[in-house]
């Protein structure tokens, strides 16, 4: 039984013992039967004028049971008042009877009512069969006074209990309500005012007694859509669409729900809109190992609109929606985990809502739906960054994440910054830095004056020419070493890229073959410099060996070979040390454009926050925006949820932990708090850093770290005061300063929010909690289902009141909602179709489940009665909602 659904109702059909049969009901009682069944009439009003057939309605539902259906019969006898419409018509009215009174029953108490027409002799006529034919009266001929009808079952019975009345605005025997002048209309509203419920046929009927405002005091009344069948053809032709059980109990929570519950066309709301839900629950065994608690044998139905699990202290409610939530290998809501569930069995099925099925029975499922468990909120909502977290999330940011390449060339910079920092402190053994101009300068002027020593006035020509010739060599030398590194990095670099797109090539959107790189082209050209590279080495050497044959021959008796080496090691050195020169040129050029890089990248990184806080904002305003593909209705209800709250991003900087970070990277001695002042204090002093904006002039170098009054310096010159540094050195602050990942500690978008103009910080626990599950509706409202345990402890209760409730009813027909509460009103007032009731026997968990109209208040054992015992206000919140539409006056 999973509670109140969609059922065919025709609350006004004839049968073959119709009175006035005529020409009509030409069948037996079977092929009634079987015709009702045919048209899956779920409950019908078996309809008779004045009184009923002797057992009539017994052996139609004997007939019933028989074939095996199951279909409600409550008696219907139409009476026509003497009261006129404006057309001189006698008024029809129908008298709706609990199926507990049989034909008998109703009968014996018609049969004392005296109908307006008399005798011949001008004695009375009573309505009944007996006295109507002694006295040669049709039913098509009797009328009766509707004061004297009413009277008289008031009389003798419990209006809304035991009978309802219905009156007809239209057709024959009808009345216009809505006239606003004519003899008719004093006689109308009286009638309106005395009837339950109204038999109509157009949605013009259902939307005028729906309205209000239509005489003051008025009530909504449901409006039934109904057959009046008096042949076989007509069965099934008219009927209502009724969610609620088909007993008189239930047509008696439609004058409670008159609107919701009641629908007379085919293409309403419910029956067209495909929702996944859950469609039932199956649970047997021990569920925490270790504990003697476990699930007796169950199989839960669950109804596909709103579901309330109701039960005392420990008796499995939350246990039920946690085994659930454990059937899922994610965490629907992001924060709080379940207890360590592990049912022996358990399974759940999802309809997806076209039908098909899915069965979930392993903790490695995966399904996208909104499971709010005892904690959750309070969890999130304690914690404002959670919370904007959340926000982002909902508003369908879900990263706002640096772009990796951007990320990776900031990253590119500081490797290279670092490269060069440590390229300029390299020494020798002698402590001395060696990549420097002066250095390298000294080493030229050295080896070039140990050149001169070695030349005299008869050498001298030689020697430059030999130093020439090694000079040359060794930049050939270079170049061809250059060639090999180029051809190298082709196989290095462009191989793996020509890989990467050959395998890009397979995929099936490759529609046009992307070419590979081809260097060949290249690899010929290096080949035909290097040859002549090596041609050139060659022919210098060729020289420098001439050389050697001219000292030889020009008589001079120095060491030859001796002076010749010294003179080739000594240039060997002057072309390093030039090279030297040429690199640090090089390197230094890098450095500095590795600080005009991350000058520029954060830049974008200003933008890219900028643009994530605009973005936030401009989400939240979408969602105010009319969704062409809902209706109006879904519109409005979103609007409705949201009406108290904004959304909007805002640039957030934690100058706090900022500081207190900052403080970490740098040698806390410099700061050494005094008797006035704190580390921090000092440390804000010397950077100057209050807004967001300041941190980025910051790291854009300019000029704003404060190291005395008459000195202030960029970060880059305060990179260079060594003596502000611990062991880290500066590259533990340009990490911190400039990699995205450690931004985002004190600097980030936030979304930041207004519920009922008040800021996070002027809002309660209950408050957040509210404006949270607020958004978790209105960013998915109409999608999977949502689970909810005891909303009233982490919400508001003026919220759980004025807002919850109406929320339920409305967006219940868009999604499936469950939930476990202990509050009587979120029960009763939003109309729950299905009630589930936990009991725990010994520490065995079983489940009973029912709908608001089962039985009575005064039944501990129905589910009325249940409602009334477990929940406290349940019985006043019955009492109230009967109050509102009259019925504890009837």
């Amino acid at each position: 039984m999973n509670g109140s659904t969609w059922k065919k109702w025709d609350l006004h059909i004839h049968t073959p013992m119709t009175h006035l049969n005529g020409a009509g009901f030409q069948c037996s009682i079977s092929d009634y039967v079987s015709k009702l069944a045919a048209e899956e009439l779920d409950l019908i009003g078996v309809t008779n004028y004045f009184y009923f057939k002797e057992n009539e309605l017994e052996i139609v539902k004997n007939e019933i049971r028989t074939q095996g259906h199951r279909i409600t019969v409550l008696g219907n006898v139409e009476f026509r008042i003497v009261q006129q419409n404006n057309g001189g018509e006698w008024i029809n009215v129908h008298v709706v009877f609990s199926e507990k009174l049989t034909t008998t029953q109703i009968n014996t108490i018609l049969s004392a009512m005296p109908i307006t027409n008399t005798s011949p002799t001008g004695t009375a006529v009573y309505c009944s069969e007996s006295s109507m034919q002694l006295n040669n009266v049709r039913p098509d001929a009797a009328v009766v006074d509707f004061k004297v009808l009413t009277d008289h079952l008031a009389s003798h019975l419990q209006r809304g209990t035991d009978y309802l009345i219905s009156i007809c605005p239209n057709g024959y025997g009808g009345f216009r309500p809505d006239r606003t002048e004519g003899r008719s209309v004093a006689i109308a509203l009286e009638l309106e005012k005395k009837g339950d419920f109204i038999f109509g046929s157009t949605d013009r009927d259902r939307t005028f007694f729906l309205n209000t405002s239509r005489y003051e005091h008025a009530k909504e009344r449901p409006v039934f859509k109904c057959s009046d069948a008096h042949r076989l053809d007509d069965v099934g032709s008219q009927y209502s669409w009724i969610k609620a059980r088909p007993t008189f109990e239930g047509l008696r929570q439609l004058l409670i729900e008159p609107e919701a519950r009641v629908q007379i066309e085919d293409n309403f709301i419910e029956r067209t809109f495909a929702k996944p839900r859950f469609k039932s629950i199956t649970a047997n065994g021990s569920i925490i190992a270790g504990q003697p608690l476990k699930f007796d044998n169950t199989t839960i139905e669950l109804n596909p609109n709103m579901a309330a699990i109701i039960g005392g202290r420990g008796t499995g409610k939350s246990i039920l929606l946690d085994s659930i939530r454990s059937k899922f290998r994610h965490d629907p809501l992001g924060t709080n985990p379940a207890r360590q569930i592990n049912t022996e069995q358990f399974s759940l099925v999802l309809d997806q809502g076209n039908g098909s099925l899915l069965n979930f029975n392993e903790a490695s499922n995966t399904y996208d739906y909104l499971h709010v468990s005892q904690g959750d909120i309070q969890s999130v909502s304690q914690n404002p960054e959670q919370l904007s977290k959340e926000i982002k999330e909902m508003l369908g940011l879900t990263s706002d994440a640096f772009n990796p390449v951007t990320i990776s060339a900031v990253e590119d910079a500081l490797t290279k910054y670092r490269a060069f920092i440590s390229y300029w402190n390299t020494t020798d053994e002698r402590s001395k830095r060696i990549n420097t101009n002066d250095h390298q300068n000294s080493i030229i002027s050295n080896y070039q004056g140990l050149i001169a020593t070695l030349s005299s006035a008869e050498n001298q020509g030689l020697i430059d020419q030999y130093q020439a010739n090694v000079a040359q060599v060794s930049k050939l030398t270079t170049y061809l070493s250059k060639s090999a590194q180029i051809k190298a990095s082709f196989t290095q670099q462009i191989d793996p890229i020509n890989t990467t797109i050959d395998g890009h090539n397979q995929s099936e959107f490759s529609t046009t073959t992307i070419p590979s790189i081809d260097y060949h082209a290249a690899i010929t050209a290096i080949d035909a410099n290097d040859l002549l590279a090596r041609g050139q080495i060659a022919a210098l050497n060729l020289s420098n060996q001439g050389i050697v044959t001219t000292f030889q021959s020009q008589g001079i008796t120095q060491d030859i070979s001796s002076l010749l080496g010294k003179v080739t090691e000594y240039q060997r050195n002057i072309d390093a040390a030039n090279e030297k020169l040429i690199e640090i040129a090089a390197r230094t050029a890098e450095y500095r454009q590795s600080i005009l890089d991350r000058c520029l990248l954060s830049d974008l990184h200003k933008t890219h926050l900028e643009s994530n806080s605009s973005a936030i904002t401009t989400a939240f305003s979408s969602l105010l925006t009319d969704n062409t593909t809902w209706t109006a209705e879904q519109n409005e209800l979103v609007k409705e949820i949201l009406s108290d709250i904004s959304i909007f991003g805002a640039i957030y900087f934690n100058k706090e932990k900022f500081f207190s970070l900052l403080l970490s990277k740098l040698n806390g001695g410099k700061f050494r708090g005094t008797g006035t002042q704190t580390s921090i204090d000092r440390l804000q002093e010397t950077f100057p850093i209050n807004t967001y904006e300041d941190f980025y002039r910051l790291i854009s170098n300019e000029e704003m770290i404060v190291l005395s009054p008459d000195k202030t310096v960029t970060l880059e010159g305060f990179c260079w005061e060594t003596e502000y540094f611990n062991q880290g050195g500066r590259f533990e602050l340009l990490d911190f300063l400039y990699l995205p990942q450690n931004i985002q500690t004190y600097l980030h978008a936030n979304a930041e929010f207004l519920y009922k103009d008040k800021t996070v910080t002027q809002l309660s626990v209950g408050q957040r909690g509210t404006f949270y599950v607020c958004l978790k509706l209105a960013t998915d409202p109409f999608g999977s289902p949502f689970i909810f345990d005891q909303p009233e402890d982490d919400l508001d209760n003026d919220f759980i009141m004025n807002k919850l409730v109406p929320i339920f009813r409305k967006i219940k027909k868009y999604r499936q909602v469950i939930i476990v509460t202990h509050n009587a009103n979120l029960v009763v007032n939003s109309d729950a179709e299905q009630i589930i009731i936990a009991k725990n026997d010994n520490e065995n968990l079983t489940y009973q489940s029912g709908s608001v109209e089962d039985g009575s208040v005064n039944d501990p054992s129905s589910i009325r009665g249940q409602i009334c015992n477990i929940l406290e206000g349940g019985g006043h919140a019955f009492w109230l909602r009967e109050r509102k539409y009259g019925l504890n006056d009837k």
